[in-house]
């Protein structure tokens, strides 16, 4: 069969994509990923086959879309507190979600345009498109194609598209508003392919969901989930020497990703105090700076080792612990080789519900600084309350008993190859 990836220009997002697609083209399937120009050297080296799609230009990823940050528009969407979910709050954020965030941050009008006009001519059987990829479904239902979204993390859009189908049924007819509808109607419009009203529920959230996200951090949605094993894609590299050197003292990483350094304008806090106040323990720290960063600290501890990247599926299995974001990248492979997490969280989207998880199931702590910060965020770290958590991750046995159950529980579940079985199923299927 012929699958089609798409994904706007976001390396994590894609890595999170490449194990299932090269189970299907293991599998026989002919396989080709579309997104933006400028992810497409990354999707070519990992052996696929790119489709470029909208113009470099709409690839806008700062921190500001249309005057509105991606924190922001993000913040509305992973409010979970049954009080303030109404009918004004959900629609609200939809509408703002339809008429900014789907609608240009994730690809805009040329990414739809030339995804829905391959998709027409190469006529894939299905397409798997990235949670805030919405041109993924669009493409989809305008060529007959089944269509399955894949999560990037904890199921946020999912939980409140299901709130929001439920108010809105509850409304009075004259306050039905429905920016959703209104929105997916507008797309297909463009492509002569009607709309009806129960197509919304299966284009935000897929005929099926493929879900990588560990069962306990998730929302328990009435949706058709499918479970897949998180398998970590950490990019081409190659593993350095050291790395296979056992080391004499706990080995601890410290890393807060590429997204925000390479996308979002720069990270949260000041890594150099994190070092800092981390190094003073007795162990020995690898931390995955740029020249940037490293810039912040003129004089680095004689017990941190510094690099700009490092494979962590190859330098995971060595540590005691890692200090991260919250980024599901990060995370997962942490998890799969059951090392306990620090999570000094971001706040772009489910940082601080990872975070929360961990706790909850004793295999981490979460550093959150959010009331904290007098002067801002940087302001606000708890240097001395983040080495107090490393020094107890380290000395309690309990955190990697607990990571490691996580990380059996993740090796229990379907792998991609499983899983391309059961879309090859859907694929043949009644759409």
């Amino acid at each position: 069969m012929r699958v089609l990836f798409a994904v706007y220009a976001a390396k994590t997002h894609f890595y999170n994509m490449v194990p299932l697609a090269w189970a299907l083209r293991a599998a026989g399937h002919d396989v080709r990923v579309a997104s933006e120009p400028a992810l497409v050297p990354a999707i070519t080296r990992t052996g696929l086959t790119a489709v470029p799609v909208g113009d470099e230009a709409d690839t806008p990823r700062d921190e500001a879309t249309s005057g509105t940050s991606w924190r922001d528009l993000n913040a509305g969407v992973t409010e979970t507190r049954p009080e303030v979910l109404t009918w004004d709050y959900v629609l609200g954020t939809f509408t703002i979600a339809c008429s900014m965030h789907y609608e240009h941050a994730t690809g805009g009008r040329s990414m739809l345009d030339d995804l829905a006009g391959f998709a027409r001519d190469w006529r894939p059987d299905l397409v798997v498109w990235d949670a805030l990829t919405f041109a993924g479904p669009v493409a989809a239902q305008v060529s007959g194609a089944a269509q399955a979204r894949m999560l990037f993390g904890i199921d946020y859009i999912g939980r409140m598209y299901c709130d929001y189908a439920r108010l809105l049924a509850e409304q009075p007819p004259e306050r039905r508003d429905d920016p959703i509808g209104d929105w997916l109607a507008g797309r297909l419009a463009r492509f002569d392919t009607a709309y009806e009203p129960g197509l919304a529920t299966e284009m935000m959230t897929g005929q099926w969901t493929i879900d990588p996200t560990p069962s306990f951090m998730q929302f328990p949605l009435d949706l058709p989930f499918r479970r897949m094993r998180y398998v970590p894609y950490n990019g081409p590299s190659d593993v350095p020497e050291w790395v296979r050197v056992r080391p004499e003292k706990p080995r601890v990483c410290l890393t807060l990703g590429m997204t925000a350094r390479e996308s979002l304008g720069g990270d949260l806090f000041s890594v150099a105090d994190m070092l800092e106040a981390v190094a003073e323990l007795d162990i020995e720290l690898v931390a995955t700076l740029n020249s940037e960063q490293i810039a912040e600290m003129p004089v680095l501890p004689a017990n941190v080792r510094v690099v700009d990247f490092v494979p962590l599926n190859d330098l995971l299995p060595s540590c005691s612990a890692i200090i991260h974001h919250g980024g599901f990248g990060t995370l997962g492979n942490a998890m799969v080789h059951g090392v306990p997490n620090i999570i000094a969280p971001g706040h772009y989207w489910d940082e601080v519900g990872f975070g929360q998880a961990l706790e909850g199931r004793g295999a981490g702590l979460m550093l959150d600084y959010r009331q904290k910060a007098g002067e801002g965020l940087r302001s606000g770290l708890d240097l001395d309350g983040l080495r107090t958590m490393l020094a107890r991750v380290l000395d309690e046995p309990s955190f990697r008993a607990n990571s490691a159950l996580i990380r059996e529980e993740i090796e229990a579940t379907p792998s991609p190859r499983d899983l391309a079985r059961d879309l090859e199923r859907l694929a043949a299927g009644d759409r």
